[in-house]
């Protein structure tokens, strides 16, 4: 087994922990089941930043393309999920969110274990690593946003019900999951802003086209932008909070879910920006 193998079976195997550690802390809060979801998570990161770091040496360039993207995805939500943990001193979105990184990497690991030759970006425009980077960044904070509104939604109905249970007892308060979620959303609005401005300009370079937003490969991810942007400004000028804030961050996740895994990979063939 290769250094790249290697690395890919520990940090799934960290990730995984930490998703056992973060699930036995939501069941039942305890110093110890946190610790070990909280530090496996750490590892595995420290881990997975090797792994990337590896294949970047391997092939002269931060590998942005189909096989390692879920990957990079998951690496990237931990970054996002763990500022929001030291931020916010809950740990309870850890039991939805760290599964889904788990899931994402080894959905990766599939294409990047046993590989002798690890994949090549065809594009390498500056323009082009920075919309990709930034689109997976605003994907991981829009992934975090989503789970909190999830999480939301059904403490509510429990409060509403008057029936304090299994989730009022175990989330955060409705204030701190509004506050989870309005953080959350605000850093990936900035980032797909970002990703949105490089994607014009590479698109540009690459199609010779000022406006590419009215294809069906580039529209899903103008229409996320104009949701989150209705989002934020819904909250800011309107004073929107609580269940009608929660609803639309999930709608927006729904839409950016079709813009990039269906649109960008199942179909990459459609797509200019990914080979």
């Amino acid at each position: 087994m290769g250094v790249q193998d290697l690395l890919v079976v520990l940090t799934a195997v960290a990730y995984a922990l930490s998703a056992i550690g973060y699930a036995a802390n939501f069941q039942r809060r305890g110093e110890t089941r946190g610790q070990i979801g909280c530090w496996s998570l750490i590892l595995g990161w420290g881990m997975h930043s090797a792994l990337l770091g590896t294949l970047t040496v391997a092939t002269g360039k931060v590998p942005l393309n189909s096989q390692v993207l879920p990957s990079l995805c998951a690496w990237l939500v931990v970054v996002v999920y763990l500022y929001l943990e030291l931020t916010t001193k809950d740990r309870s979105l850890g039991a939805l969110v760290v599964p889904i990184v788990t899931l994402l990497h080894l959905l990766a690991a599939f294409n990047l274990a046993g590989l002798e030759e690890p994949p090549r970006v065809v594009h390498s425009s500056g323009w082009f690593k920075l919309h990709v980077l930034a689109y997976i960044l605003a994907y991981a904070a829009f992934a975090i946003s989503c789970v909190s509104s999830i999480m939301y939604l059904l403490l509510l109905g429990e409060i509403q019900k008057k029936h304090l249970g299994f989730f009022y007892a175990r989330l955060p308060s409705l204030e701190t999951l509004n506050q989870i979620n309005n953080r959350a959303a605000t850093f990936g609005f900035v980032f797909l802003t970002g990703g949105v401005i490089a994607s014009s300009v590479w698109a540009y370079q690459e199609l010779s086209q000022l406006w590419v937003w009215g294809k069906p490969a580039f529209a899903p991810l103008l229409m996320a932008w104009v949701i989150y942007a209705g989002h934020l400004a819904a909250r800011w000028i309107a004073g929107w909070r609580g269940k009608r804030a929660a609803l639309l961050s999930i709608v927006g996740f729904a839409v950016v879910v079709f813009a990039f895994p269906v649109v960008g990979v199942l179909f990459s063939g459609k797509h200019p920006l990914i080979r």
